[in-house]
């Protein structure tokens, strides 16, 4: 899976500028720089938001130890974990941009590269080896359009379809309770309504606003 830098390519251009079609090939590729850097003020917000509400300590087991234990109301504090919640508050925006139709297609997948290229980052950061982060972030790229199918026909669905796929996908190795999962899908019924009500001007202008955290 590739993730390309939403500042730009710094690749030197090759396009002929003498002849016709070099000329338009330079000016299709200028125009689709133009319109990264369009994206990139509201991706940065939107990120921003996604990843401020994800590091709420409210959805978080009260250590590693009972994460792994299998203990703990909350989402294991792991890298794993973190990224599950991020997953969780992308898709939330993401389908509201998606709302708005195809006009939104390249803000969208703006917003999903640069999440991408920020846990390649994060993990490289961490340590991890060249071939160790490429495999993880195609995997964990896979892994997002299945939480994001399974929560989408969740939401749509009756309860408790969205307490069984955030059940299943978002407490991992954890063993919540009835109550903590209900918590968990009342919050995510609640920011779905919330960001569906806020007018676009404003989630661009100022990033999203979802539901107070649950209590787990």
């Amino acid at each position: 899976m590739t993730t390309p830098h939403l500042a730009g390519d710094n690749r030197t251009s090759r396009f002929v500028l003498s002849t016709k079609a070099g000329f338009r090939a330079v000016i299709a590729l200028l125009k689709s720089l133009f319109g990264r850097n369009r994206h990139q003020a509201a991706v940065l917000r939107l990120y921003a938001g996604i990843v401020e509400q994800a590091r709420h300590p409210a959805f978080y087991t009260a250590s590693a130890y009972t994460a792994l234990a299998g203990e703990g109301r909350g989402v294991p504090d792991t890298v794993e974990g973190r990224f599950e919640v991020v997953t969780l508050h992308a898709w939330l925006v993401m389908r509201r941009l998606a709302a708005e139709g195809p006009d939104l297609a390249a803000l969208n997948q703006a917003l999903f590269d640069h999440m991408f290229t920020d846990l390649d980052f994060s993990l490289r950061e961490l340590g991890a080896s060249e071939m160790v982060v490429g495999k993880k972030v195609k995997d964990l790229g896979t892994h997002f359009y299945g939480r994001a199918d399974a929560y989408e026909s969740g939401l749509k669905a009756p309860a408790p379809a969205l307490e069984a796929a955030l059940d299943r996908n978002l407490f991992g190795s954890t063993l919540p309770d009835g109550p903590e999962v209900a918590a968990v899908a009342a919050y995510v019924r609640a920011s779905a309504d919330r960001l569906g009500a806020m007018p676009l001007a404003d989630i661009l202008a100022r990033g999203p606003v979802f539901a107070a955290p649950p209590v787990l």
